[in-house]
């Protein structure tokens, strides 16, 4: 799903200042299907804390409001089924009539997008507590049959101390005895296995795996395994290309770091990490780091 961007909230709050029972303090972000407010309870004072955030359906009508209002369905539909500490949770929703929303905690820290376009690149420990914390997020949804089809920076919030929260889960699918659930080709090009191009019914576990790693290796080095920017190119690149070795662009890597790395970048799903072994291999490797995590 499109990266949000933070606007001015000054136009859209004086139209809608509220919905439902809750208070709109300012625009977080937007995108395509929806708006993000931090808000507080209507009949809180002025100066309570606000520590919510609104997912509202975007400002669109027709079919276009239904595929809004399917996506925020689906983020409750799987919220409710999957409580785990890393994967950001649904306190409440209104998916029956117009305004539709969803209301979740509201989260103090940054995006790993915001983080990455400020630094480039992430501390190789600091890089490895993230990815083996958002593992076990996908490791907890897998557990319950759920793809996620969406891991990318821009879903990964992580607050000021270092814990990792798993968002934006309307592309969640849903799989069993080996098949996923019609949904279309959807999340963002750059971070899609090679199985997504070819076919939506062979995506598995596998493929969450193939986005994480995409995610790690830009963490390493500071740019994505695949630097072509045509979806055409992009996806005969993933499907076909070789990823260069991480310690190309990142001398110092060490060895089964990168090797982990480009195993999870494996073209076919079968060769890459399950995603029980990998939170396993990950936490072996941040242990290996620990000190130099602190000392960061």
């Amino acid at each position: 799903m499109p990266e949000p961007t933070r606007t001015s909230s000054t136009a859209r709050a004086a139209s809608m200042p509220h919905v439902g029972n809750w208070q709109f303090v300012s625009l977080l972000g937007q995108g395509r299907w929806s708006e993000v407010y931090r808000a507080r309870p209507r009949e809180a004072a002025a100066d309570a804390p606000a520590d919510y955030a609104i997912k509202l359906a975007a400002p669109i009508d027709g079919e276009q409001l239904d595929t809004a209002r399917r996506l925020l369905m689906r983020e409750a539909l799987l919220a409710q089924s999957v409580s785990h500490e890393h994967v950001i949770s649904v306190l409440s929703s209104r998916l029956n009539q117009a305004p539709y929303y969803l209301v979740m905690p509201y989260l103090e820290g940054n995006t790993l997008e915001q983080l990455l376009r400020r630094h480039d690149m992430i501390a190789v420990p600091l890089a490895l507590w993230i990815a083996r914390q958002t593992a076990e997020a996908v490791a907890a949804l897998h557990r319950h049959g759920w793809l996620h089809g969406d891991i990318k920076p821009s879903n990964l919030f992580i607050a000021d101390e270092g814990h990792v929260v798993l968002l934006d889960l309307g592309l969640a699918r849903s799989f069993a005895e080996g098949q996923i659930s019609p949904w279309p080709l959807a999340g963002t090009l750059a971070y899609l296995a090679p199985e997504a191009y070819t076919s939506v019914v062979d995506l598995q576990p596998a493929s969450d795996v193939y986005a994480l790693g995409v995610t790690l290796y830009r963490m390493l080095t500071g740019r994505l395994p695949f630097e072509v920017r045509q979806a055409a190119e992009l996806a005969e690149a993933h499907l076909h290309d070789v990823p260069p070795d991480p310690r190309r662009f990142h001398p110092r890597l060490a060895v089964p770091v990168a090797r982990l790395v480009l195993a999870m970048l494996a073209k076919q799903p079968h060769r890459r990490p399950g995603t029980e072994a990998l939170v396993r291999e990950l936490n072996r490797l941040e242990i290996l780091t620990f000190p130099r995590r602190n000392a960061a």
